[in-house]
């Protein structure tokens, strides 16, 4: 499909605004993501994104690169096109589907996240759809927020849109206008999703009733956490999703800066319920639980070689035997 001066070369993904494609710029022999907006006043919503001067006030190595918007005809029709900087190695959320998120992954995805929000922020510019499907990788692996300005030109057109449903605080569900601190609630509603390794959240409530009472009383989602977690990083993330604004982080920066006091140490990966591997600059960590006759054992290997000081033998319970063990990747994915 010819777009102007692009050629669509592949279908990347679509949601309930739009599709994007894979493209090439015939004239500069580069690609490009092109992103087809379905709205029924093409011209409103292309002069919404102009009066929020996204181009000009989103220019951040931490934000995808928005080359030009403009309006094309397509079958005929007049549609919004957001041509962006293509990154190949895709989504946070695609990432979330099909590996597993350690910790520091995590961490390290949410403050390049909050770099460029920050930027955002600076600007008066809000993102009001942040979610694992709006965080890119970019060629050196940093995490890149994408479609800023989305909202804005969304905003007008006939239909209501608050944001991606499920990360969405209570007070909008109220009508209060996202903000700073909605965009903060967002991000920390991500966070918890990647700490956790969750691919999907969905809402199942009958009404719009129930489904504030469930973020009022912080029901959902539920504040569970996965074992491995550390208790600093589960008070932070319960923080950074509080109902009430007032208990929040109040700006990008704060945000921030506590995660740079989490001290980090092994990055532990799941390999299965009972294997766990690790590393910390040049050492490779593994560890292993398993029973014997007298009782369960665990495993701590540091290069190959066991360390003593985490090795615990003939616990006599599976129950306590998977406490230690966990405990054990908690206290190991910080410094003490």
């Amino acid at each position: 499909m010819d777009i102007g001066k692009f050629t669509t070369i592949g279908y990347i993904g679509g949601g309930n605004f739009g599709k994007v494609f894979r493209a090439k710029d015939n004239l500069l022999n580069v690609e490009r993501a092109i992103k087809l907006i379905s709205v029924q006043n093409p011209k409103e919503f292309m002069d919404a994104i102009n009066e929020a001067q996204i181009l000009e006030k989103c220019r951040h190595r931490n934000i995808v690169d928005i080359k030009e918007i403009d309006i094309h005809q397509i079958n005929n029709q007049p549609v919004p096109c957001i041509v962006m900087e293509y990154l190949p190695k895709g989504s946070v959320q695609r990432y979330l589907e099909k590996n597993f998120v350690t910790v520091q992954k995590a961490i390290n995805i949410i403050s390049d996240v909050l770099f460029g929000l920050e930027y955002a922020h600076n600007g008066n510019i809000f993102h009001r759809d942040i979610k694992p499907g709006n965080i890119l990788f970019g060629s050196n692996n940093k995490a890149k927020l994408s479609d800023f300005g989305l909202a804005y030109g969304l905003a007008n057109q006939p239909f209501s849109f608050a944001g991606y449903s499920p990360h969405i605080p209570p007070e909008v569900l109220e009508g209060t206008n996202q903000d700073e601190l909605t965009d903060l609630y967002s991000l920390g509603i991500t966070f918890f999703r990647l700490v956790n390794n969750i691919p999907n959240l969905s809402l199942n409530f009958a009404d719009d009733a129930e489904w504030l009472k469930a973020l009022k009383k912080e029901k959902f989602p539920k504040r569970d956490f996965q074992p491995h977690i550390p208790k600093p990083i589960e008070r932070l993330v319960k923080k950074s999703m509080k109902s009430l604004r007032a208990d929040r982080f109040k700006t990008c920066l704060e945000f921030r800066q506590a995660i740079q006091k989490i001290p980090l140490f092994i990055e532990w990966s799941c390999v299965s319920n009972n294997t766990w591997e690790g590393k910390f600059k040049n050492d490779k960590y593994e560890i292993n639980l398993y029973n014997k006759r007298t009782g369960y054992f665990i495993d701590f290997k540091r290069n190959g070689r066991k360390d003593n000081n985490y090795c615990c033998a003939n616990i006599v319970d599976e129950d306590l035997a998977k406490k230690e063990f966990f405990k054990i990747i908690r206290d190991t994915t910080l410094k003490i």
